[in-house]
């Protein structure tokens, strides 16, 4: 936050811009009423419609990245046609072929009788895999897996002759295994997690959304921000649950014998049918006492310890009192470890230190970077102060306004920003400044207060910089601006000195 409103374009029109204040969000989990909050803090606004425009792209993209062909089915048929799902127990099955969908991409998506291929749905992505012609010895790659109304579409790259595939032929469907195992990691992940959330943090707490991938885990909540010691119990416990090895089981039951437990959490209540499916970690199977059970249709692992280690990667916000966890588990969190280790090692091979002395070293060459800092502060300010003096001497009067109009040249924007402070305490009229550094021009003015009932600083870098290209603005007794065309400085700073003369 600090670093937007300290930017020149920024600072001069005290407006932070919406794109900024999205990456403020999307990034680093800044909420955006507290931008706003701060900004009106010190005098800033936040440009919200240019925010909304960046959420809105931000939910399209979304969209798009998730986008499927719609399946237009009969209804009637598609009831008839209800896939017999047997994923729960196998990876692979012999079936028969129901129905063929031409896609408008080209490819094809299939409808089987049964299937052990798990669809798209509860935050859980579909399974990939193969599925055999066994008749002509072919194959096709399952993309994905995804259901509309009781039958599940599992749609094929052809790679082979279509022509191979009809209605009524029989195919074996042969799930993935590895990315299945790491899907059902990361959803028993997902349940310990939320247990775990109800005992660091509230029994109140509410999921309210998921996402289960081979690679990582998303889960959204209801709460303020957590701490860092929040964070390291929810870890801590997850792990702990793991090394327990407790065994994770489910039941299907009449939804009317589970409805309103408190110990069973459910969610949308008015998608569920007549018999539910409960996914219980610990306690005995069949008699409903886990320690976490959930009504649930996903896919999970048999025993806690087959997650192996669980790392939270990050939480942050996603809308207004609503938290993001992204977490890791089994191989990936492993992965994750060490990465992290081998940066720490790369670390310390470039600070030349031991691992077990980084943290000195790093210490250490943080407090000489800030007396660095701060002697390099001090000659910038003595450097500000002799030029601003040295300007004092060059004074002119237009009419019965004392002016200072100078080019200084090549210098960094914020000794010029220290000259026209320095100015402020030792000089009673206006001040137009400008500056190039990298081919970036800065312009900075200043009026006295007995002068801005006549002139404004604003208005001065509001007109000076559309010459060289930009743009700026400002308050009357002070504004900053800067543009591209570094070759017309001379001439945004003559215009300057028209318009002072112009009121008199």
């Amino acid at each position: 936050f600090n670093e937007i409103i300290a930017r020149q374009e920024v600072a001069a029109s005290r407006k932070i811009p919406g794109e900024e204040a999205f990456r403020l969000t999307d990034t680093y989990g800044f909420p955006s009423d507290l931008t706003q909050l701060m900004a009106r803090e010190i005098g800033f606004t936040v440009d919200e419609a240019g925010f909304e425009s960046q959420m809105e792209q931000q939910r399209n993209r979304g969209r798009a990245a998730q986008k499927k062909e719609t399946i237009h089915v009969n209804v009637a048929a598609d009831v008839e046609e209800a896939t017999e799902f047997v994923g729960y127990e196998t990876l692979e099955c012999v079936a028969v072929i129901r129905r063929i969908i031409s896609m408008a991409s080209g490819g094809l998506s299939i409808a089987l009788e049964k299937t052990p291929f798990y669809a798209e749905m509860g935050g859980q992505v579909g399974d990939a895999g193969i599925m055999e012609i066994p008749e002509v010895e072919g194959s096709f790659r399952v993309l994905n897996t995804i259901k509309a109304n009781k039958t599940f579409y599992h749609q094929l790259e052809v790679a082979a002759d279509p022509r191979i595939l009809s209605e009524g032929l029989s195919v074996r469907a042969v799930v993935e295994a590895n990315r299945r195992r790491a899907i059902q990691c990361n959803h028993s992940a997902t349940h310990l997690l939320h247990w775990a959330l109800h005992e660091v943090v509230s029994r109140d707490t509410t999921q309210k959304g998921s996402s289960v991938g081979p690679d990582k885990l998303t889960f959204d909540f209801n709460s303020a921000a957590l701490t860092r010691e929040q964070i390291a119990d929810i870890e801590n416990l997850v792990n702990e649950r793991i090394r327990e090895n407790a065994a994770i089981s489910w039941l299907q039951v009449p939804y009317h014998e589970v409805r309103g437990r408190s110990d069973i959490m459910q969610f949308f209540e008015d998608q569920y049918g007549g018999f539910v499916r409960v996914v219980q970690i610990g306690g005995e199977g069949a008699q409903l006492n886990g320690y976490s059970m959930e009504l649930c249709a996903g896919t999970h692992c048999r025993a806690t310890g087959e997650l192996g280690f669980f790392r939270i990667v990050s939480e942050g916000a996603v809308a207004a009192g609503v938290r993001r966890i992204e977490a890791l588990a089994g191989v990936e969190a492993y992965h994750d470890i060490r990465r992290q280790t081998e940066l720490l090692h790369r670390l310390a091979k470039k600070m030349n230190a031991p691992l077990a002395e980084l943290e000195r070293k790093l210490d250490a060459a943080l407090a000489q970077s800030k007396a660095l800092e701060k002697q390099l502060r001090s000659a910038r300010c003595q450097q500000a102060a002799t030029i601003a003096d040295d300007l004092l001497k060059r004074i002119r009067m237009i009419g019965s306004m004392p002016v200072i109009i100078d080019n200084l040249g090549k210098m960094e924007v914020d000794i010029l920003q220290a000259i026209a402070d320095s100015l402020k305490t030792k000089f009673e009229g206006t001040v137009v400044l400008g500056c190039v550094d990298d081919n970036v021009v800065s312009l900075i003015s200043t009026v006295s207060s007995a002068w801005t009932s006549r002139i404004s600083a604003g208005k001065i870098i509001q007109e000076i910089t559309k010459i060289v290209s930009g743009k700026g603005g400002g308050r009357p007794d002070s504004a900053r601006g800067g543009g591209r065309d570094a070759s017309r400085l001379g001439e945004a700073l003559q215009y300057a000195d028209e318009l002072i003369r112009c009121i008199h």
